[in-house]
């Protein structure tokens, strides 16, 4: 598995990403990572892209489709900090480090 979760004493979910958000597969495993932490209504979500080296539309879409999602239901998504490589470079170029807060 390529996508885990762990929950912090205060509530909030880590979901870490050990592998590269650049193919389909993938992100549909990360896509049902995130469903089921909405579904089971958890409000504080931190993306811990660490070991991600490569990131495109495949990741970048469902972290904004559910970065939409916890917001509408009165939560948050955060990505871990620092982001450094290819994924701070597509953060910083769709400009989602300014949409998402850092944790």
């Amino acid at each position: 598995m390529n996508i885990s979760t762990s929950e912090l004493p205060d509530g909030k979910i880590v979901v870490t990403v050990n592998a590269d958000l650049d193919n389909y597969a993938t992100s549909i495993e990360f896509k049902d990572v995130l469903e089921e932490m909405y579904k089971q209504g958890k409000k504080v979500i931190i993306l811990d892209l660490d070991k991600v080296e490569k990131i495109n539309s495949f990741g970048t879409g469902k972290i904004l489709m559910f970065y939409r999602r916890f917001k509408k239901a009165g939560g948050e998504l955060y990505f871990k900090s620092p982001l450094t490589g290819a994924v701070k470079e597509i953060f910083e170029e769709l400009k989602l480090d300014r949409l998402l807060k850092s944790f």
